[in-house]
């Protein structure tokens, strides 16, 4: 029985050493190690010793090439553009959103939930974690 979708045409010999051997036999391309999985604290929240704390994007930037994991408060970053309590949820998650796209992987916030599902969206959209749910054929 064939499968139901081909696999990829093999790259490299087995045993050549560049790739290694699927299950079926064939090569193919080694998957990437993915990052932590994020985690989102509380305000009150302990963290490890081994945390940077960034105050902007441009400093998460930095510390990620430099290896370190990235502590951010979103509501910190957000409070110079929100301009009322509406805008401070909205800012904050975008703001989440944002760091998570630049390599934040621990986030303080008292919208853990909301945060949460910001930066798994992010994720998702930046190819580090498969999306929750797919749909195909939908036309």
């Amino acid at each position: 029985m064939t499968p139901p979708f081909p696999e990829p045409p093999a790259s490299a010999e087995v045993g050549d050493g560049r790739a290694p051997a699927s299950p079926s036999g064939r090569t193919g391309a080694v998957p990437p190690v993915p990052p932590a999985a994020p985690l989102v604290l509380g305000p009150g929240d302990p963290g490890e010793s081994g945390w940077v704390e960034a105050h902007s994007i441009g400093e998460i930037e930095e510390l990620v090439r430099a290896g370190h994991t990235v502590v951010v408060t979103p509501a910190r970053l957000a409070a110079a553009t929100a301009g009322d309590e509406r805008d401070a949820e909205a800012a904050e998650l975008t703001a989440a959103s944002i760091c998570a796209w630049a390599g934040a992987r621990v986030f303080r916030t008292d919208r853990r939930e909301q945060v949460r599902l910001a930066v798994e969206m992010t994720d998702s959209l930046a190819g580090r974690r498969p999306p929750a749910l797919t749909r195909r054929g939908l036309a």
